[in-house]
């Protein structure tokens, strides 16, 4: 995919822009406090399979075809089947899905990821053996008394011979780990916040402790007890140390769960040694720094300006802005704020907040069109509208009604606009798209940062300005912007928006990338 450069935004870094990121959850998580309406447990996922995947009559390869879903394709799932007596391992489970199109049927559960569950609360009804999986042939897992409290993930279908007193059993979390219960020991309950939701596939209980992929780590990972913001002292800790984060995080950590305990932290390891990266994001042009600033901050390998106004960064500078532990606080931390879409706070009223004092909503550009582009394409809108205030400072030739070839266009995220006239190659980049009037172009770029950035595992800012959620050999490239500081400015705007509307005593989630042989400290020349 070509990487394309935005004109103004981090490019440039106009540091008056007015930026709110958000989130969460989607991975992981996507992290919010969001609450599912069903009265039973079930789940959402997405289809994950570049060729598509088959959905079938029966939870079998030899049945036959309802449908070919394509990649990414939402689905809604209602249980899950386990075709093995002793294992738990994700190639032997299939899902009974309900499909975007309409469409219901069986999918191998390897084919599925981002699952989000829609937690049920239960009681254990009397004394009952818990087992390591569905159905009585699976190993015991423990005991759990009359009274004791647990959490229902999933509906649950052993093998039929194993089945015991019920067809149905749940896939529970109780004490730290997953166990499975036949449903006729279990009074139900209601639905829970799904800021509980643990991520099953990278805590299965086949014992597995691989770290989970990049999809799935905005999947919220929490503890025992449930709910983050129940957690005592000792119990964050643990929950922080199960996560993985470092000591030289924890410090920072431990003041904001202080502050906002219902905050949920994602420690996103990526298994990236920190010199590898550091040395991919200091190549030539990859990360810059404004002439404003002193001639110590820039590159004494690369001396020229890369741009007019701009410089390469040197090494020390760029360490210290890829340093997440450097950004922990209550003024930093939104650059680790998912994008994912969160309709419960991101109203009308943030994003007529992000457009006010501009002439955005005079060209057309209101908060209703950003609402809807936000929730067809599952992106928060109010990182829409800040975008688009970032890049074209509320008025300029993108948002104005600009032609191009005779054509009125609108290209609000620059998108395309690179090279000796970027004004004009973004136009002619909207007439290409068919970006005619202000809501075909803020879906166009909705639709464009989606697939391009947040459903890559570029789902914060943070992660696009540093992409290293997708292996080493992508990280410095495929980034949105070049100014390094370019999520340090946004996240303390973002902060100062979010305090005045009350949005910081919400439910966020924040993914916090962890590397490998990190610097004891970085600091600023």
């Amino acid at each position: 995919m070509k990487q394309f450069t935005s004109l103004n935004l981090h490019r440039k870094g106009m540091i008056h822009a007015l930026v709110i990121v958000m989130l969460l959850a989607g991975m992981m998580l996507i992290l919010s406090a969001h609450t599912f309406a069903a009265a039973s447990p079930q789940a959402i996922g997405q289809v994950n399979a570049s060729g598509g995947a088959h959905l079938r009559k029966s939870s079998t390869t030899s049945s036959g075809k309802v449908a070919t879903l394509a990649d990414n394709t939402s689905l809604t799932i209602y249980r899950e089947i386990y075709k093995s007596k002793t294992s738990t391992s994700k190639s032997k489970i299939w899902y009974y899905v309900k499909a975007s199109n309409g469409k219901k049927g069986y999918i191998r559960a390897d084919l599925v990821d981002n699952v989000q569950y829609s937690l049920v609360s239960g009681t254990i009804k009397s004394k009952v053996n818990i087992r390591k999986g569905p159905g009585t042939k699976m190993k015991k897992n423990g005991t759990l008394k009359k009274g004791t409290k647990v959490t229902i993930y999933l509906d649950s279908r052993p093998v039929y011979s194993t089945r015991g007193r019920s067809k149905v059993w749940y896939r529970i979390y109780h004490n730290g780990k997953f166990s499975f219960v036949c449903s006729q020991s279990v009074k139900t309950g209601g639905v829970i916040n799904t800021a509980s939701a643990v991520n099953y596939e990278s805590s299965s209980s086949s014992g597995s402790s691989a770290q989970p992929s990049p999809a799935q780590v905005t999947q919220v990972v929490s503890s025992t007890t449930g709910a983050i913001n129940t957690l005592s002292n000792a119990q964050f800790e643990s929950y922080l140390t199960r996560q993985g984060f470092p000591e030289d995080y924890k410090k920072s950590l431990r003041a904001l769960h202080a502050a906002h305990p219902n905050w949920v932290f994602v420690a996103q390891k990526t298994g990236l040694n920190w010199n590898d990266v550091l040395k991919k994001e200091t190549a030539k042009n990859v990360s810059l720094i404004q002439k404003s600033y002193p001639s110590s901050y820039r590159s004494t390998t690369y001396r020229s300006q890369a741009e007019p106004g701009w410089y390469n960064a040197n090494a020390t500078v760029v360490a210290y802005y890829m340093d997440p532990r450097n950004f922990l606080n209550e003024d930093r931390i939104y650059m680790f704020e998912n994008l994912a879409y969160q309709g419960e706070y991101q109203t009308v009223s943030v994003v007529n907040k992000i457009i006010s004092g501009t002439k955005l909503a005079s060209y057309g550009f209101n908060a209703n069109v950003f609402m809807a582009a936000g929730k067809t394409y599952k992106i928060s809108p109010v990182f829409l509208a800040a975008r688009v205030r970032q890049e074209t400072g509320g008025d300029s030739a993108s948002v104005n009604g600009s032609k191009s070839g005779g054509t009125v266009v609108y290209n609000p995220f620059n998108i395309g606009a690179y090279g000796s006239n970027p004004v004009s190659q973004g136009l002619a980049y909207a007439k290409k798209q068919g970006w005619t009037t202000p809501a075909k172009a803020v879906n166009g770029g909705a639709s464009y940062l989606a697939s391009g950035y947040i459903n890559k595992n570029q789902n914060t800012i943070y992660l696009q300005r540093f992409n290293v959620a997708n292996g080493l050999k992508n990280a410095g490239t495929h980034q949105y912007m070049t100014n390094i500081m370019a999520p340090y400015s946004e996240a303390h705007i973002t902060k100062t928006s979010y305090a005045k509307l009350g949005i910081d005593k919400e439910s966020l989630g924040f993914i916090i990338p962890v590397y490998n042989s990190m610097p004891a400290r970085t600091k600023l020349p």
